[in-house]
């Protein structure tokens, strides 16, 4: 597991270092993968079924070129949904942590370029690709709700790369195959 360094002699390192490895953390983080792996699922498969779509909704952030759009349109939903579900299955999952926690930086920064320069979206591109074709029937401005979706998922992300280390799911089954292997 996790231990942080024991160079250390206060009074609290006996303490931090249980609380840092305490059993909890391979039962709290499970449910965590659960709901952030299936809501990039569920954010990814509209935008692969509708790259055109999603080009457009990044093109509404007014932060890139028409070139780099289109790239983006094409690898995010990709990384999305391959990231997603090995975060699921707990196969690398601290990697996938990483992973994700880049991507809600990147669409936490996206969302507050758009709240900044005060741009009228009826979606965020978040988990519809048509957002931004219907932008003239709905005004509206992106809401803060969905920033603090993010931040959140970026927490919840961040908890289980420091904690998770795949008890429960493909690298845990992997480790105890490889043990099991060993002892043969």
């Amino acid at each position: 597991m996790n231990k942080p360094s024991s160079s250390s002699s206060s009074p609290a390192a006996p303490w931090l270092a249980l609380a840092w490895n305490h059993p909890v953390h391979a039962w709290v983080s499970v449910p965590v993968r659960l709901v952030v792996g299936v809501t990039f699922l569920i954010a990814a498969w509209p935008k692969l079924m509708d790259p055109e779509g999603f080009a457009w909704s990044i093109a509404m952030y007014q932060m890139m070129t028409p070139k780099y759009v289109h790239l983006l349109a094409v690898i995010l939903p990709m990384v999305e949904l391959v990231t997603a579900i090995t975060f699921i299955a707990g196969f690398r999952v601290r990697g996938a942590a990483v992973v994700m926690c880049g991507m809600l930086v990147m669409f936490i920064v996206a969302l507050l370029y758009a709240f900044i320069h005060e741009l009228e979206m009826t979606s965020c591109g978040c988990f519809t690709p048509a957002g931004a074709k219907a932008l003239s029937e709905h005004r509206e401005t992106v809401g803060t709700g969905l920033l603090w979706r993010d931040v959140w998922m970026l927490f919840a992300c961040g908890y289980v790369w420091l904690f998770d280390t795949g008890r429960w799911g493909v690298d845990g089954w992997l480790r105890s195959r490889k043990r099991s292997t060993k002892d043969a």
